[in-house]
């Protein structure tokens, strides 16, 4: 709150003439009272230097950061839309689990829960294409709706909408990113089952080149995407044992895939160092 300065009031002595009474002296004109400058908002340099670090990558990043238990944020471009990769898996993994898997007989769901490890574990992209399809012939508007569940208005996935816009069929932002990553570990949309499984297989995944690069002592459950004309994203949970950090980094260079891969290892560990409590 602003504080205000006290104002000092002075009054001119009034004098009496002998015979006729004189009317007094006005007072002084009063001047308006003068807010003092509002102080500046608390910072945390470690934040601050996250921020300025993804400032410096050479190309295009945007950054979604949460501590799910204090709620502490950190963002950065977190609102831009960027080309989903191999992201838009889990999508389609919930989409599966939500609306399809219920209906279908047990030997079907083996199916399912197969093909879906594959998207998880080794980001395979014929178990995500056959899927595509299982989706498209049983249940159409299954992706729609779970974007629609989550209230996440700029993902389109494999939208020929989405490709006269942006040049990608499918496409998120890291704030959307992240919130079907959290979705997936709270467990609530899927229920305890179904999260568990994805959280298992997120957390087996072969690639370790990102997130989990310099999170060697802690858990990481996560899903890289890599495109050819150099988007590289990765969205995951990193649990110590005492926070879960949630990073969603996002990005596309005309540098080498090497210097992408090293900067979001970075920007990931250094997003985690900020938000844990220490």
């Amino acid at each position: 709150m602003a504080a205000f300065f006290l104002i000092l009031f002075t009054c001119t002595a009034c004098t009496q003439a002998p015979v006729k009474k004189q009317t007094p002296a006005p007072a002084e004109q009063q001047a308006p009272a003068q807010p003092a400058p509002a102080p500046s908002a608390a910072t945390n340099p470690e934040v601050d230097e996250v921020v300025r670090y993804a400032k410096s990558f050479s190309g295009k990043t945007g950054l979604y950061g949460k501590n799910l238990k204090t709620g502490q944020l950190i963002r950065y471009n977190a609102d831009e839309v960027f080309a989903t990769a191999s992201t838009h898996k889990l999508v389609v993994a919930l989409a599966v689990y939500k609306y399809m898997y219920p209906e279908v007989p047990v030997d079907k769901k083996h199916e399912y829960d197969q093909l879906i490890k594959k998207m998880m574990v080794i980001s395979d992209n014929p178990a995500f294409y056959e899927l595509l399809t299982e989706i498209e012939q049983r249940k159409p508007t299954a992706l729609t709706q779970v974007l629609q569940d989550l209230g996440l208005t700029k993902t389109r996935i494999h939208s020929d909408a989405a490709f006269e816009q942006y040049g990608y069929h499918s496409v998120t932002t890291p704030y959307e990113m992240a919130v079907i990553m959290e979705t997936i570990y709270k467990e609530q949309y899927l229920g305890k089952e179904m999260s568990a499984i994805l959280k298992e297989e997120l957390a087996k995944t072969i690639y370790k080149e990102e997130i989990p690069r310099h999170m060697q002592d802690n858990k990481v459950m996560h899903k890289v995407g890599q495109l050819p004309d150099g988007v590289l994203n990765d969205v995951g949970i990193v649990d110590d044992g005492k926070d879960q950090i949630l990073i969603s980094a996002f990005s596309k260079t005309e540098q080498s895939p090497d210097y992408a891969s090293d900067f979001l290892a970075k920007l990931a560990a250094k997003t985690y160092d900020a938000l844990r409590v220490k």
